[in-house]
């Protein structure tokens, strides 16, 4: 599925594309109302039997809760229930689960990285719910995507940032544009913090700035500063970049992305890839290799990749830096020193 958007506020148009991804109508067909029928069965049989006080926010998860209820209420029920409402919700096929589903070990487990999605143990109600109502179909499933807990906040790499500011101003003595990606943007902020570094350089809309990630909501999220299931962190989002958005400003765009698919658009001057190489979901050294392969192939013969991550340390154990740079050099990238993570220049010229 090809899919690109320039962001905007507007409710009318958010909506409009918001369309293009979900159905609108109700869900709550008999095939889907049948299994959420026998899952709220399957519930009220745990329930009865259950020894331990049920779930409810605040609720201190102990071993034993967790055993006992997946001894009577097997969280691959729930799962997949779950996971059958998002593709009768879906228009396009779901290349990756929600991260909260894959992450969870247990129904309990889910309950609380999930929270305040579901207010209570029984999860048919907030189900049922989504299955009718659009609006609710939406908080369900990107709340699923993108919970409170995942990765969203700006000036998450000061360090780097630091060091791309003295890269802007040097270029802008020498070049009058600039064009950037933010590969694996995730929901955004790191795209919109490198427009707002163009803009304090002095960049105007002859550059730009685009982010691609590889998951449709977060890249609807990104593109509209779109969380209807926290409303503060929308419009925290929408009023920071919203300056961003004005005529005369660097161009921004968002688009679907897959660094495992070929070689894609090219011509950036810069590309900062933060959170995925050497990470949990791109570790293989198969996957290094072609990621950066990709993004090697789109930079300008100057160009320049920048790569940091303070989200998975644990990792670096099995992908340190070292071999990074070991992947950059096999993909003609020079590595040179930055204050924070790893970077490769197509030549020996930084």
């Amino acid at each position: 599925m090809r899919l690109s958007f320039a962001p905007t506020f507007d409710a009318a148009v958010v909506q409009e594309r918001l369309d293009q991804l979900l159905v609108p109508e109700s869900i709550l067909g008999p095939w889907i109302g049948r299994r959420l029928d026998r899952l709220d069965q399957d519930f009220r049989s745990y329930a009865a039997s259950y020894p331990l006080p049920l779930w409810a926010p605040g609720l201190v998860l102990t071993h034993e809760m967790r055993s006992l209820t997946e001894a009577t209420f097997p969280y691959e029920s729930v799962r997949r229930v779950v996971m059958q409402l998002l593709r009768l919700s879906c228009r396009f096929p779901l290349a990756v689960p929600p991260c909260v589903l894959d992450g969870a070990a247990t129904w309990l487990d889910l309950l609380v990285r999930a929270e305040p999605l579901f207010p209570a143990a029984n999860p048919v109600e907030v189900l049922r719910e989504a299955a009718l109502d659009f609006g609710s179909r939406a908080r369900l499933i990107f709340s699923l995507y993108l919970p409170r807990h995942y990765g969203g906040g700006f000036d998450r790499y000061p360090r780097q940032y630091g060091w791309i500011r003295e890269w802007l101003s040097s270029r802008k003595r020498r070049a009058g544009r600039v064009q950037v990606l933010d590969a694996a943007c995730g929901s955004g902020e790191g795209t919109y913090g490198l427009g707002e570094l163009l803009v304090r350089q002095g960049y105007d809309g002859a550059s730009a700035v685009h982010g691609s990630t590889l998951e449709p909501f977060e890249l609807f999220a990104a593109a509209h500063a779109y969380f209807p299931h926290d409303p503060c962190r929308q419009n925290g989002y929408r009023e920071r970049v919203a300056p961003l958005l004005e005529a005369g400003k660097p161009e921004l765009q968002f688009y679907l992305d897959d660094l495992s698919m070929g070689k894609g658009g090219g011509g950036y001057d810069l590309i900062v890839c933060n959170g995925l190489l050497g990470g949990p979901m791109l570790h293989r050294p198969e996957q290094l290799r072609e990621a950066v392969s990709v993004l090697a192939g789109r930079l300008t013969p100057c160009g320049i990749l920048l790569a940091a991550d303070r989200f998975h340390e644990g990792w670096k154990q099995a992908v340190p830096p070292e071999a990074l740079q070991a992947i950059f050099k096999d993909n003609a990238l020079t590595p040179f020193a930055v204050p924070e993570g790893v970077a490769g220049a197509m030549r020996n010229e930084h």
